[in-house]
């Protein structure tokens, strides 16, 4: 028959008392403390088992480009001069292709690949402020953007619930147990999930709003100061008191959907940083040795993670598209209309998506780079934790 999970730990809590009880005795045996403190020192120390829920609630910053936009208005403006040399090339080589070869023509080139010769220049989408111009000039400048990079609106939030058995340490400051320190001296690691949130600019939820984006893992070591009310041989003791937290993130990892939105594989670092807040709690003795537990809390964290996208690329089934501003992904629309050919344009007879070929043309014009590079973003957040645990003690 399968033990429970309940029953698992309600066997390691007795198992883990037995042992604390056994070490006490020894304790009392063999003291590590000086003659004379002995008494003194061990009546006032205690240990306690217990859980620990820690309930979240965050309230993010916009992650913000910290190398800037992956594709500059300059990065337009050289893809708009390399297209239009390309176009003039290719036309006047056709049937003789020297410097590109017809593949590329076809692709790159802004003209009739079932008949360039009679496609006169005047419409190229290089040679009139269309395909390109849309981007760099129509929609761009307008919202004072300096290029296509992190979408305005994009946040994160911490997931709302995690939990750890923690064992910790106290001691009583003064004989009448008045004032108590207590420290949480051993706890596993937290995984916590990292996930997307936020609105575009039309207040439709964005792409990332709700997906699991990220994990990392946080040992969060802290410790209470309180005072506790009535007497120490009272049936119910209140107490309150401040918490205080040191924070340390590790091993943080993003999900392959991340890293497919932001454009390359994404690494993850999230800052180290303390906090400390108000706790309320209440102690009952079970016996003279024995004793429960409860105490709730509230901690706020402030932390940076900094998030670094090597090998990036973008094209036109990029989601990070969907959402930039609307007069943005409007533009983009129209050139791949234009591009790929319509009704009203059908002597563009291109397979290729106009998004593809603009940043094609743009590391062409980075000399010949694979990618769009490595960038640096950065967000920001406020996590509020409400810390509950619940615990078994043990006087020495």
């Amino acid at each position: 028959m399968k033990i429970s999970s309940v029953a698992r730990k309600a066997t390691a809590i007795v198992v883990a008392m037995a042992a604390m009880g056994a070490a006490s005795t020894a304790f009392a045996q063999s003291s590590i403390f000086p003659t004379g403190w002995d008494n003194k020192v061990r009546d006032r120390l205690f240990m306690r088992l217990g859980y620990t829920q820690t309930f979240t609630k965050t309230k993010s910053e916009e992650a913000r480009d910290i190398t800037g936009n992956v594709v500059s208005l300059q990065d337009f403006r050289n893809a708009y001069n390399l297209g239009n040399s390309i176009t003039v090339t290719c036309m006047a080589e056709f049937g003789n292709q020297v410097t590109y070869t017809t593949d590329e023509c076809n692709r790159l080139a802004a003209y009739d690949n079932q008949d360039p010769g009679n496609l006169s220049t005047d419409y190229s989408p290089f040679y009139q402020d269309y395909a390109f111009d849309i981007i760099r000039n129509n929609a761009l400048v307008p919202l004072g953007l300096g290029g296509i990079g992190t979408p305005a609106g994009i946040k994160a939030r911490s997931q709302k619930s995690v939990g750890t058995p923690t064992i910790s340490l106290g001691y009583w400051l003064d004989d009448e147990q008045k004032w108590l320190v207590e420290a949480f001296v051993l706890a596993a690691p937290l995984s916590v999930k990292i996930y997307g949130d936020g609105f575009r600019d039309n207040g439709t939820a964005n792409t990332l709003s709700g997906r699991h984006i990220a994990t990392t893992k946080l040992l969060p070591p802290f410790a209470i100061a309180s005072y506790n009310f009535g007497d120490k041989r009272s049936i119910v003791r209140p107490y309150v008191g401040v918490g205080a937290m040191y924070a340390i993130f590790f091993d943080g990892k993003t999900t392959s959907f991340f890293d497919e939105y932001q454009g390359g594989k994404t690494t993850l670092t999230t800052k180290n940083t303390f906090g400390f807040g108000p706790f309320v709690g209440v102690q009952s003795p079970i016996t003279d040795a024995w004793h429960v537990n409860l105490s709730i809390g509230q901690i706020a964290l402030k932390t940076t993670s900094t998030l670094v996208t090597s090998g990036t690329q973008m094209g036109a089934n990029s989601a990070v598209l969907n959402d930039l501003p609307a007069l943005v992904r409007q533009a983009i629309a129209d050139g791949n209309t234009f591009w790929t050919g319509s009704t009203d344009l059908g002597y563009l007879n291109k397979a290729s998506n106009f998004t593809d070929v603009t940043m094609e043309l743009v590391k062409r014009s980075r000399n010949n780079a694979s990618d769009l590079g490595t960038f640096v973003r950065e967000q920001k957040m406020k996590i509020t934790n409400t810390i509950v645990t619940f615990s078994v003690g043990r006087s020495f």
